[in-house]
């Protein structure tokens, strides 16, 4: 935690994680992240980087509001440290669906479990604060880290589009997942 910041508030917590507001402090963070390479193509965004002031004006934008969106910053509870972003995007509030993003930038906090637990704070709001039925995310067959983390957190596959996805002179899947409101009890 940057001890010149007060503490951020917490919109939704965990037992690793808290969700909170994405603050204009997190843009050289972001940008960081996001001129790697290597975070970028698991993210679909392949030979793309992302500058400060990109970064600076989406923050800027989500801070105004977003009708159809709400993004979070996953943070550390332990120390406040921000590891990533998530999100709920295309929200349609009159079908019940929406679909859902998430980065985890902090390479340190890459296989503790942070993600999983992130996912699934965020598609419980989903479902018990905006009144989602069905909420979606495509995921890359490279990325089995992701894949895996979002079965653990009770998506399913339910389709692919196989070689949909050139990386490095390969072709991979791109695979729809998804997860309802009546899945695993909620």
């Amino acid at each position: 935690m940057n001890s010149s910041l007060p503490p951020r508030p917490v919109v939704l917590a965990g037992t690793k994680v808290f969700l909170s507001h994405i603050i204009a402090e997190d843009a050289v963070l972001l940008a960081q992240w996001f001129a790697d390479l290597e975070l970028t193509a698991l993210l679909g965004q392949q030979g793309r980087s992302f500058t400060l002031a990109q970064e600076q004006q989406w923050i800027a934008t989500r801070a105004n509001g977003i009708e159809h969106e709400r993004t979070f910053a996953i943070v550390l509870r332990d120390s406040e440290r921000l590891i990533g972003t998530c999100s709920l995007h295309n929200i349609n509030l009159l079908h019940g669906t929406a679909e859902l993003g998430i980065a985890i930038g902090d390479k340190a906090a890459w296989g503790h479990g942070y993600g999983r637990e992130a996912v699934r704070l965020l598609t419980g709001y989903g479902f018990q604060y905006l009144n989602l039925y069905n909420i979606s995310l495509w995921v890359y067959s490279f990325n089995e880290r992701a894949r895996r983390a979002y079965l653990a957190a009770g998506f399913r596959e339910v389709g692919r589009l196989h070689g949909a996805v050139h990386l490095n002179g390969q072709r991979y899947d791109r695979i729809l997942m998804e997860v309802t409101r009546n899945d695993n009890g909620r």
